[in-house]
């Protein structure tokens, strides 16, 4: 049986040997099936606001939904991470960041933190399964933030070559409620 750091690498791995171009054409697919999603399904979820990632190696790059989403006036954050633990943090535009941990870019450090309630969360991952599981980079930020705020609708956010029937998982490890690819988008389990 593969263990979850080798199921992880197996899913780095085929999204980062993806042709960059597929990646961007499959980028531009994946942020029209979302804004078709948050349009149906969006109501008082974008009200509140949405949580993003900023792309960063070979992620599924979302900026041109951050930019669409931010001309509607939804209010946009992202995270921040200090030490073992992670915030986000609402930007104006997707000029107002800089970088932080890992080298990925975050917010400025003089953003406010956000506390939006069940509003959109757009997750990055390394691999996820139809049942709603997902395996980041395996330091727990996500899963540590999203156990104390619950009120999130998580959607997973991946190219279809990271998807799984199935994947382990643990008791840490929290579900997604969709997942959206280029090949489309499900919900895995209602709010």
């Amino acid at each position: 049986m593969e263990t979850k750091q080798q199921i992880r690498k197996q899913g780095l791995a085929a999204r980062s040997n993806m042709p960059q171009i597929l990646r961007r054409q499959y980028d531009s697919v994946i942020c029209e099936n979302l804004k078709a999603y948050v349009k149906q399904r969006g109501g008082e979820f974008l009200k509140r606001g949405a949580y993003g990632y900023y792309p960063h190696g070979s992620e599924v790059n979302l900026i041109g939904l951050y930019n669409w989403l931010l001309a509607q006036n939804i209010p946009m954050a992202f995270p921040r991470v200090f030490g073992e633990a992670m915030e986000f943090y609402q930007i104006p535009s997707m000029d107002a960041f800089e970088t932080g941990a890992f080298g990925i870019q975050e917010p400025v450090f003089r953003s406010k933190q956000a506390g939006f309630n069940q509003a959109f969360c757009f997750v990055p991952g390394s691999v996820f399964d139809r049942s709603g599981n997902r395996y980041g980079y395996g330091k727990g930020y996500y899963d540590r933030y999203f156990g104390s705020h619950p009120g999130l609708y998580r959607i997973g956010v991946a190219y279809g070559i990271q998807v799984r029937a199935q994947i382990p998982c643990g008791q840490y490890d929290i579900k997604m409620h969709a997942l959206m690819t280029e090949e489309g988008g499900y919900e895995i389990c209602s709010y």
